[in-house]
């Protein structure tokens, strides 16, 4: 072996020996097929590691002319693991290991010549290339770390090591910052080594958001040109900054807190990125294509909106917890059944609502609160309740027993519930999700929102749900506007009796308190949001006409606003 690789880096034999040597090599190298210039690519860098041969100019121009030369080829090799989700499980590992290994050893074959620059008889020839292999070396970083998070994998802990401490390099060198093209194929793209630590640390924050391989892809891809709009302070400023990251411990992006400060910790904030994935949400939704907002040929259709919608509410909720502190945990054992959907949740709340009525009224009267809705409706009893009073359940047709999942609840604190669940089971979960939750049948659904997802092992999720109230109360709302067709009539959750109002839409009435002070929200379709909309609210035995105000929270799919009270109808 020994014999083959000194044979190997002989002068007028190996393709790291000169740029001259590096530039006949590649031109064989055309010949083959992206898969196996890759391969033959790895071998030689592979055999360069092992020779330990005394790193030079010559060979680092070789082994940076030979990088740029297999970009392509290296990239219709991941391009392969991405675009075939349903690969078979030997095809899956085989590439899998072939991309992360191959991005290792350039990482190891730079950082040789990264090491010797302390030598000052080399650093005076290293110093022009070293912001180019800084910035190189971090790339290939941030491609190990996305292949972990596509198999919801944690990204070890030697890699954060040593992607902070490329960024301090740079950042000693004094160009962190300075633009410039990494590949030649980049085209008119430039990018720096902040760029490609920030776009690596921002994918960090994605990591246990339960993306799909295609959906993390293309966030990296946005986040190339996104990564510009953020900047990286050594200085802590408290209406800007988000997040955080330790440049001396092994770990990627944290949230902030009072103990975070100091030497050791580089900081930024959100508000241009999220700015931006507004921005382009916005000209969407007024009738731009995808192609016209740069975001890439594989970037089309609703699927994209709905991931730009996620990004917005995830990281706009990132910027409003950044400070929060989590209230102390208590480990219990305790099991809750969990439903998601806003419709559904409004189907579950609407009886939890009815049995609450019933139950507070005199036995004796044997007084119906649907019956009482029916009266002031209509001035008769439909046909429905009659139904139910007779022991009907409304719900049989849309509503199996059951008709929930089962989470084990780990742990509980003042604000919420810590579950351990399995992935495969679950695959639903995205972070901000509205839940509906109760810890046994006996008691009322709470209304939560999942906050956090961490992977355990590989079918094992630990989920984080803020409480969001105990005590909603599902209501109608109707407005003379035909603004949204819903797919569910009225009927199907009966709050009016039976009588079916295509254009009344369903919600869930929400006590809360902004600055001590009790307000009036509302959850509800995002569909049906306007600040210039009014609405006809129906709760139980009492309408209101209301006004929408301030955003408290957005999802993907609902809105939480404060509402304001214009009068109380008859």
């Amino acid at each position: 072996m020994l014999d083959r690789i000194t044979a190997l880096f002989a002068k007028d034999k190996s393709p790291l020996a000169n740029v001259k040597m590096a530039s006949q090599w590649c031109k064989n190298l055309d010949l083959v097929d992206p898969a196996t210039r890759s391969s033959r690519v790895h071998g030689i860098v592979s055999d360069f590691i092992a020779g330990n041969q005394p790193p030079s100019l010559d060979s680092l121009q070789a082994l940076m002319l030979i990088d740029e030369h297999v970009q392509e080829a290296y990239d219709a090799v991941r391009y392969q693991y991405i675009a075939n989700p349903r690969m078979s499980k030997e095809i899956e590992q085989k590439l899998w290991k072939d991309i992360v290994s191959y991005a290792q050893d350039m990482v190891a074959a730079y950082q040789r010549f990264v090491q010797a620059e302390s030598n000052e008889a080399l650093q005076a020839q290293f110093a022009p290339l070293m912001p180019l292999v800084l910035a190189r070396s971090l790339r290939y970083l941030a491609i190990q770390a996305k292949w972990h998070y596509f198999r919801f994998e944690k990204v070890p802990p030697k890699l954060w090591t040593s992607a902070h401490q490329l960024y301090r390099l740079s950042e000693i060198g004094g160009f962190d910052s300075n633009p410039f093209a990494v590949y030649p194929s980049d085209g008119n793209e430039v990018s720096s080594c902040a760029d490609e630590y920030i776009q690596m640390l921002m994918l960090n924050t994605l990591a246990n958001n339960n993306l799909s391989v295609r959906q993390l892809d293309l966030v990296d891809q946005w986040l190339e040109k996104w990564s510009k709009l953020i900047q990286i302070s050594r200085k802590y400023v408290i209406e800007r900054h988000h997040f955080c990251v330790n440049l001396q411990e092994p770990h990627g992006a944290q949230k902030l807190n009072p103990e975070l400060m100091g030497e050791p910790y580089r900081y930024w904030g959100l508000n241009e990125l999220v700015n931006q994935v507004q921005e382009i949400l916005g000209r969407l939704m007024t009738g731009a294509s995808h192609a016209s907002l740069d975001l890439g040929p594989d970037a089309r259709g609703p699927a994209v909106t709905e991931l730009l919608k996620h990004l917005d509410v995830f990281w706009t909720m990132c910027m409003r917890n950044s400070q929060v502190k989590r209230s102390e945990r208590t480990k219990v054992t305790k099991a809750a059944d969990v439903i998601y959907g806003l419709d559904r949740i409004c189907g579950f709340i609407k009886e939890d609502n009815d049995k609450f009525m019933r139950q507070s009224r005199d036995a004796k009267e044997q007084i119906d609160y649907d019956e009482i809705m029916d009266m002031r409706l209509y001035g008769f009893v439909s046909s429905r309740t009659k139904q139910k009073t007779m022991g009907g359940n409304p719900y049989a047709v849309n509503k199996k027993q059951n008709d929930w999942h089962t989470w084990a609840i780990d742990n509980e604190s003042n604000g919420g519930f810590g579950a351990v669940l399995r992935f495969s089971e679950n695959e639903w979960i995205r972070p901000n999700l509205l839940l509906g939750l109760r810890l046994n049948t006996g008691e009322n659904w709470q209304i939560g929102v999942l906050r956090r997802i961490a992977r355990l092992s590989d079918d094992e999720i630990s989920a984080g749900i803020q409480i969001i109230t105990t005590t909603p109360v599902m209501v109608g709302m109707h407005s003379e506007q035909n603004d949204r067709i819903e797919n569910m009539t009225v009927t199907e959750l009966g709050f009016t009796g039976g009588l079916e109002l295509p254009n009344v839409k369903t919600a869930l009435y929400v006590p809360h308190q902004i600055d001590g002070k009790s307000v009036n929200t509302l959850i509800m379709h995002s569909a049906d949001y306007g600040l210039d909309k009014i609405y006809q609210i129906r709760a139980r035995d009492k309408k209101f006409s209301v006004s929408l105000g301030l955003v408290l929270e957005k999802g993907v799919d609902w809105i939480w606003v404060a509402v304001n009270v214009l009068r109380q109808d008859n």
